[in-house]
């Protein structure tokens, strides 16, 4: 299928969404999501008063994803693919299996692509969706975090993020934002409990490098290890912004200075790239154990790490990377999505190690959609934010295509609690996954 193709598809599911219609909510909030994977937990909200396939009310849904075209540009691996295409596939796969309308409520799309390296293309994506579009609810895929702050705290409007914030944002946000990933300080708490069980902090002295705007999550890592009696040798910050800084050089002569062999970079992949290519330069090379912490474990992003200094390390994550290099089959949410997007599409999903951005972000795409269809098949006939809220925070032990199992409660938004060991090989330039997940939430 060619992309004049592809976007004719679009347009007629859009058409097709119009003509399913009905009449919008009080507020005039339209909405849309997508998933090709059917809800696995929880049971549907039903009311005698919905026909089958009635439309009372058409929700309006946001989409903010990320722009990498400077990143693709580098490296064709860091293409996303086509994100309207991937939830069009998602919606086309609801009306097909009859799981839309949910309890008479259809759904709409508005996308947005975004800067991430740009608070104000954030913030203007955030205006444009409360403002403008009025959207009921928003998902974004990855990197959306001063979005996602404007939309919940300023604007009242419940987002699921794959990204995890700051514990205190999901406060000040409270009750409407949820994100995928875990919030930052229970990454870090997790990485403790994970890397103890190892024996990985034993005998070592720790560099650690942080970004500044992480510094409930540096003070959580910090309290967690002096509950095990593990003390830091070198604690630097870096305020970068955007890609890398200028800190990256000086802070390897400062581990080396201070005697640390193991380092952990809660940092930007740019600015572990620069770290390690310094560290390379100058013959350090530390032992290095990497936490689930911005993009930095993706295959596309760990090649253009110092080969030499990364092979055989590890790494915690909560995500399904290095399934595929493991010979480990899919799980029935990644089936579902990827021959859904197949079939619809008309191309191959390559579920090949080293993996793509773009298989990776089909997953993300299925994930979200998922998540919120679930929310809304719970959220009764008469879908108000608060009782979307609500059915989320039900939402339990939900299987995902890209991550381990999300669960939500009214106490904590953040959602996968489960993690699993990954090791890089310079050999194949992939992460290979090494057992089962774990659950480290008690």
């Amino acid at each position: 299928m060619n992309r004049t193709s592809r976007i004719a598809a679009i347009a007629l599911l859009s058409l097709v969404a119009s003509a399913c219609s009905g009449t919008d909510d009080d507020s005039g909030a339209d909405g849309t999501a997508a998933d090709a994977t059917t809800p696995a937990s929880g049971s549907a909200a039903t009311t005698d008063s919905v026909a089958p396939g009635e439309v009372r009310q058409t929700l309006r849904i946001g989409f903010a994803y990320q722009d990498v075209g400077a990143f693709a540009v580098l490296n064709d691996k860091f293409s996303i693919g086509e994100v309207e295409l991937q939830a069009a596939a998602v919606l086309e796969a609801w009306r097909r299996d009859g799981l839309l309308p949910v309890n008479g409520v259809d759904l709409e799309f508005v996308f947005a692509e975004f800067n991430h390296l740009s608070p104000e293309d954030q913030l203007g994506v955030c205006t444009r969706f409360a403002q403008d579009e009025e959207v009921f609810a928003v998902i974004s895929s990855r990197d959306f975090p001063i979005g996602a702050k404007c939309l919940t705290e300023r604007y009242g409007i419940p987002v699921i993020d794959s990204s995890g914030l700051a514990r205190s944002d999901y406060e000040l946000g409270a009750p409407w934002l949820f994100t995928v990933r875990a919030d930052q300080s229970q990454v870090m708490e997790f990485f403790v409990k994970w890397a103890e069980a190892k024996g990985a902090f034993d005998g070592k002295r720790i560099g650690l490098y942080w970004d500044t705007r992480s510094e409930e999550a540096h003070d959580a890592f910090v309290a967690a290890l002096a509950e095990i009696g593990v003390e830091i040798a070198s604690d630097l910050p870096s305020d970068g912004e955007g890609i890398g800084s200028p800190q990256d050089a000086i802070v390897v002569q400062r581990f080396v200075s201070d005697g640390a062999d193991m380092a952990i970079l809660m940092v930007g992949s740019s600015s572990v790239t620069n770290f390690l290519a310094s560290a390379a330069e100058q013959g350090y090379a530390p032992t290095l154990l990497f936490p689930e912490w911005a993009n930095q474990l993706t295959d596309v992003s760990t090649q253009s790490f110092p080969q030499g200094l990364v092979d055989g390390a590890e790494a915690m994550t909560m995500s399904r990377v290095g399934e595929v290099a493991a010979g480990f089959d899919l799980n029935p949410q990644a089936v579902a999505c990827v021959d859904n997007y197949e079939a619809f599409s008309g191309e191959e999903v390559e579920l090949v190690s080293p993996e793509s951005g773009e298989t990776n972000q089909t997953l993300f795409t299925c994930d979200l959609m998922s998540i919120l269809l679930e929310g809304l098949r719970n959220a009764g006939d008469n879908p108000t934010k608060e009782s979307f809220v609500a059915a989320l925070e039900k939402i339990t032990d939900f299987p995902l295509a890209a991550w381990g199992n999300v669960t939500f409660t009214p106490d904590d938004h953040a959602g996968v609690d489960q993690v699993r060991t990954i090791r890089w090989s310079s050999a194949c330039e992939c992460w290979t996954a090494e057992g089962d997940f774990e659950d480290l939430s008690g």
